[in-house]
């Protein structure tokens, strides 16, 4: 049976929660403590952490960055045990409403070329390929796919 899961805004007090789900999900981007710190210290950022309701344990994030009427998506990990379970979906829907509340028009997003697994995910939430940066990831050195979604109204509902 699964178990319910809540969003809310993540504060400061939560960097120490965020880097270990960020480190259980390989295709995270890998940030450090203070990284997270300081985007939860500016208003442009939107981050939201998702816990467990029977334990208030974290199991997932998004993090997003807003910029006049566009924002960007940095970082989005779940928790191994909770993958598949629609989290991710739910994490990127409420950060596009939060931006589409706040006057922004279109989000945008890297990914890895490999990665299949969050291209696919991605476009089921209607994010088109844009272009691609290359050699832009290292360790090992890849090009990132530049992916877009539109937030107005006209590009229709949110995920």
């Amino acid at each position: 049976m699964e178990r319910p899961v809540t969003l809310r805004d993540a504060a400061l007090d939560d960097v120490a929660s965020l880097v270990p789900i960020q480190q259980a999900s390989p295709d995270a981007a890998p940030w450090t403590a203070a990284d997270y710190e300081s985007l939860l210290s500016a208003d442009s950022t939107v981050c939201l952490l998702a816990e467990d309701e029977d334990n208030d344990e974290p199991v997932g994030f998004v993090l997003a960055r807003l910029a006049a009427d566009e924002m960007e998506i940095l970082n989005l990990a779940v928790a191994p045990a909770q993958r598949r379970r629609g989290l991710g979906r739910r994490l990127v829907a409420e950060a596009l409403a939060r931006g589409r509340a706040r006057g922004v028009k279109q989000c945008w997003l890297e990914v890895r070329a490999s990665n299949r697994t969050a291209l696919e995910f991605y476009r089921a939430l209607s994010f088109r390929e844009h272009s691609r940066r290359r050699a832009y990831y290292r360790d090992p050195v890849e090009d990132a796919v530049v992916c877009v979604r539109q937030l107005t109204a006209a590009a229709g509902p949110l995920p």
